[in-house]
């Protein structure tokens, strides 16, 4: 399919790379992502990882918001080696917009969806023999071998096979499944950013079972543990491959602390306008209720931005003109702030940013959802597809 296509589906255009990847309709609000940054983080962070170790960017989430598509198509320009996503839709999105390197889906599936993961080359996440079974029809009917990757329960109690059954179980798969191949084993940290004692557990549990399969002629080639977390804290956990996730695209890992390499930053800058300037008279209401009730004469803006755009209720700050500003109340299209301590002079359209830099002055995802209780990686996927993604290089 004709990538210009691919990129209408996602509200973009592609066009030269030295030039910007442009929604086609202009709009209010809007996503800046800054491609140049992005290729930035995906070197800095493969250096970290001897170059002998596979490099899969984890894309689940639409890429953590970024879209998941014009990410893919920088990842293969930076010659990254695996995909990982977790729905089979993502996968599928994936080929159909011709990225022909490897995906690996990180949940299971179920039985009907084994001819289309081998339909369209995908590796699964396999920790039953029903699945395997599915797999293996599919991929006779097909007169193909599919590669799959199985997982080791070491801790998280989410998916995966138990440590003690993994011999047994991939020996079966060897010796009765022609179509299968087990290319890797891997396993998934609890909780490795607070608890290394327990991650070490894990890893000393995924070396065990690696040794075993080692001694019985059956270790894979591949063996996986380490995400973000683990490629940053835990560098006996590389292995063969690594699975970079959220701080590809210059997010904390760990909540509260600022722990990524030098020179890896976030790619985002979320904007909106000013669509009208007013004042909100003593003792009258801003909005819905009364949650703000004015207690002398308020100059605010009314920016054209709401949670239907995916900004949370709750969210506290934007910057205009370079200063931070007060959220006062929040609708589904729209937000109020009190602009009454704002000096400088604004005017009807005017951009405001959410997230990001404007002036001296900054707002990281991670301030934003410290306030509204949230999580990075959980805010950042709710801004909805209403706000046009930009992406430029510089």
């Amino acid at each position: 399919m004709d990538r210009t296509i691919i990129y209408n589906l996602v509200n973009s255009v592609a066009i030269g790379e030295k030039e910007t990847l442009k929604y086609p309709i202009p709009e209010v609000n809007e996503i800046d992502i800054n491609l140049s940054q992005f290729r930035r983080n995906f070197n800095i962070i493969r250096n970290l990882v001897k170059p002998n170790v596979k490099f899969m960017a984890v894309l689940k989430g639409d890429a953590y918001g970024h879209g998941l598509i014009p990410i893919a198509y920088e990842l293969e320009k930076c010659k990254c080696d695996i995909l990982g996503v977790v729905r089979l839709v993502e996968a599928f999105t994936l080929r159909e917009a011709g990225i022909k390197m490897p995906i690996n889906l990180l949940a299971p599936i179920v039985p009907s969806q084994a001819p289309w993961v081998v339909k369209y080359n995908i590796t699964p996440m396999i920790d039953k023999e029903e699945i395997i079974d599915a797999l293996e029809k599919a991929s006779t009917e097909a007169d193909k071998i599919i590669n799959i990757h199985i997982k080791i329960n070491t801790g998280l109690n989410r998916y995966g096979i138990q440590p003690e059954e993994a011999v047994d179980f991939i020996r079966r798969v060897h010796e009765l499944y022609s179509h299968i191949n087990i290319e890797a084993i891997y396993t998934h940290f609890q909780d490795p950013d607070f608890n290394p004692k327990f991650t070490k557990m894990q890893i000393k549990c995924f070396d065990e079972v690696i040794n075993k399969l080692k001694k019985e002629n059956l270790m894979p080639k591949i063996a996986h543990a380490a995400g973000s977390t683990g490629i940053l804290m835990y560098p006996e956990s590389h292995y063969d491959m690594v699975r970079c996730g959220i701080i590809l695209f210059g997010l904390e890992h760990k909540s509260g602390e600022k722990n990524l390499p030098e020179g890896v930053k976030p790619l985002i800058t979320l904007k909106g306008r000013i669509m009208k300037l007013g004042l909100i008279k003593a003792g009258e209401a801003g909005g819905y209720g009364d949650k703000f009730i004015a207690k002398k004469d308020t100059p605010v803006a009314i920016i054209g931005l709401g949670y239907a755009d995916g900004v949370t209720r709750e969210w506290k700050e934007v910057l205009i003109a370079g200063k931070r500003v007060s959220v006062i109340n929040y609708f589904m299209d729209s937000m109020i702030v009190d602009i009454s301590d704002l000096k400088e002079a604004v005017m009807e359209f005017d951009e405001v940013v959410i997230i990001g830099s404007q002036g001296a002055e900054s707002i990281s995802w991670q301030e934003a959802c410290k306030h509204i209780g949230s999580y990075v990686d959980e805010q950042i996927q709710r801004i909805t597809e209403r706000v046009p993604r930009h992406y430029f290089y510089e």
